[in-house]
């Protein structure tokens, strides 16, 4: 099996020649490169113009002996669209981003000229999801932190790193399932295909299915995680607002009550101390009341009873 990276128009007629297949990995192809790429091996020409227009959803397209398979890995953080066009004869993949997981499979394959046609697009499928899988556990340590954090006093920043992390992870997820689903209905699609076709009953197809149903659930679950986080966070703003709501209230109570002209206090609070200890206690002695309250309700530290 070879391995290229260009449309060698000449090298590609002599591989279809003697029959030999290859797997085309090309980065940021022009439309004239496929263009003539799809001349060369028959690529269907809806398929080409599928190919020109990245930011498709993940799909499978039957062109008879040969598919388009539009599937996501990720790299550097950011999901990464990749083209993979299938046939008895060759297998191209076509991405505008870099991808190190996709690039590793390539290396191991140029180093054992034994793939098959099933190797090299079981390998390309597994290692975009593992990049996924990578990403969601990458993100998967970051809201563990932020679980922890939510519990104390998280900066605004990691406020709002919850919120944003949340967007994350369901731009991920509407990646990961659409594929999930994909291949539980199109592998037996692949199964299909010219050297694709297996005796046994458990298609490698399969394993990437079941990653990909893992993934999905774990972004599931991380999801939720920062949903309770937010809401642990929302519920102590609620908790402060209610201490002071409860400072607060008797203070106006207090105060509202003597600044009434009640004709007993105009006529007997004429002195210093009978100020300080009606009109200056009667605010200090409320607000002592409320904060042994919520103390001893737990509020400052204390314990419930």
């Amino acid at each position: 099996m070879r391995v290229l990276d260009k449309v060698d128009a000449d090298e590609i007629r002599a591989l279809h020649e003697r029959g030999e297949f290859f797997w085309l990995d090309l980065h940021a192809p022009t439309d004239d490169d496929l263009d003539l790429l799809g001349g060369l091996i028959g690529i269907h020409p809806l398929a080409v113009e599928d190919t020109k227009e990245f930011g498709q959803r993940p799909k499978i397209d039957d062109y008879g002996t040969r598919v388009l398979i539009v599937f996501y890995g990720a790299d550097d953080d950011q999901p990464v669209e990749v083209h993979v066009h299938v046939s008895g004869d060759e297998v191209v993949t076509v991405r505008r981003a870099a991808c190190a997981h996709l690039g590793a499979a390539r290396d191991r394959a140029m180093h054992d000229p034994s793939h098959t046609e099933q190797d090299v697009v079981f390998r390309v499928l597994e290692s975009l999801t593992s990049s996924l899988r990578a990403l969601v556990d990458k993100r998967g340590a970051e809201v563990e932190r932020l679980e922890e954090l939510a519990f104390e006093r998280p900066t605004g920043g990691e406020r709002r790193r919850m919120s944003e992390l949340r967007s994350e992870l369901f731009r991920i997820q509407q990646i990961v399932t659409p594929q999930r689903d994909m291949l539980a209905s199109g592998g037996d699609l692949l199964e299909t295909l010219p050297g694709l076709e297996r005796d046994v009953a458990r298609h490698p197809f399969r394993d990437v299915h079941d990653d990909l149903v893992l993934t999905a659930n774990e972004i599931a679950y991380l999801r939720e995680v920062l949903a309770e986080s937010i809401n642990v966070l929302l519920n102590q703003m609620a908790g402060r607002l209610t201490i002071v709501a409860t400072i607060f209230l008797p203070l106006t109570f207090a105060t509202g009550f003597f600044g009434m002209n009640f004709g007993w206090m105009v006529r007997h609070i004429d002195s210093a101390a009978t100020f300080f200890v009606l009109g200056v206690g009667g605010v200090i002695a409320p607000l002592v009341i409320a904060i042994v309250l919520l103390f001893r309700a737990g509020y400052f530290g204390g314990r419930s009873r």
